[in-house]
């Protein structure tokens, strides 16, 4: 990327230690209406090592100057500037060393619902094969001596400038995301055409097939009473072979999804009706609103009220 332009990016330390779990989750809050962000964090080449931390969001790691050693689960991988990691962001993972006279990175990170959900076409689900291809026999790495990597830098070079020099608004999100997507279908290029990527990806396909009937109910009943053993009814599975399919399918068990879901739709009401934080809370399928106060507050980091109070800032 041009230095002049990465010399006006707000630059911050790598430091989220206070933002990290004892069970090292690096819990980083997201817009809930667009769970996308971009980072460029200063490393300080006088550390040893770096904490290493395991998170729900899809990662890339540029290293925008220095070299070092970059680790995910077993796997280490050696990185020099302008090189593109594609992160196994559920392994532990993270910088081993990263020397030279200014280390820094640029981190780009989103939820993959921002790309492809249960409800999803078939093609989106091929955005995110970078991130079904981290087997041990595929190198997680773009390097500046691949085919498409300046490609990759000039689609990154879009969407950081349309991220960071922009004021914000709609047309700011669809400019991210048309460029993310961009990144991504390039990336998937990439690593698209090798055995084990293109097997998860249909195995990706089944599994929202298989499933395809609970999300359908799910967008029109997702405010009802429903159980575990209810949606695996729906889907003609056991209870136990739904679980463990939908777990595989979305990354999340199904109490979790659908209180995602029932969040996600409380964000639009707030931002869109006048309705009561109660009077919410009941419409998207929560009988007590203190437990929607604090569940909300656990997914998004802010109160029903101070959500509302920034979606109209």
């Amino acid at each position: 990327m041009p230095a002049r332009f990465m010399e006006s990016l707000p630059v911050e330390p790598f430091a989220v230690a206070h933002l990290t779990t004892a069970e090292g989750n690096y819990e980083l809050p997201l817009n809930p209406r667009f769970p996308f962000t971009i980072k460029v964090f200063s490393y300080s080449s006088s550390q040893q090592a770096f904490p290493l931390n395991w998170h729900e969001r899809l990662e890339l790691f540029m290293p925008l100057d220095g070299h070092g050693v970059f680790r995910m689960g077993e796997r280490t991988v050696e990185f020099a500037a302008g090189d593109v990691i594609v992160v196994d962001v559920r392994s532990f993972h993270g910088i081993v060393e990263f020397r030279g006279q200014d280390p820094r990175a640029l981190v780009v990170s989103f939820l993959p619902e921002l790309i492809c959900t249960l409800g999803s076409v078939d093609c989106d689900s091929q955005y995110l094969v970078p991130f079904y291809s981290l087997h041990d026999s595929v190198s997680p790495i773009v390097r500046h001596t691949d085919r498409l990597h300046s490609q990759i830098q000039g689609a990154l070079r879009k969407l950081v400038h349309c991220f960071f020099s922009a004021a914000g608004g709609l047309h700011v999100e669809a400019g991210c995301k048309a460029y993310l997507l961009e990144v991504l279908y390039l990336l998937s290029l990439h690593f698209g055409f090798s055995p084990h990527a293109q097997a998860v990806v249909r195995e990706q396909r089944r599994l929202a097939e298989r499933l395809g009937k609970v999300h359908e109910w799910l967008r029109v009943h997702y405010s009802e009473k429903i159980s575990v053993a209810d949606a695996a009814s729906i889907c003609a599975m056991s209870e136990s072979q739904f679980m463990k399919l939908f777990k595989r399918a979305t990354g999340s068990t199904f109490v979790h999804y659908l209180t995602r879901l029932r969040l996600t739709r409380a964000v639009r009401l707030l931002r869109d009706t006048d309705l009561s934080i109660g009077e919410i809370a009941a419409q998207v399928g929560f009988s007590d609103q203190s437990y929607f106060d604090r569940k909300f507050k656990d997914h998004f980091h802010a109160t029903p009220i101070e959500s509302r109070r920034n979606s109209v800032q």
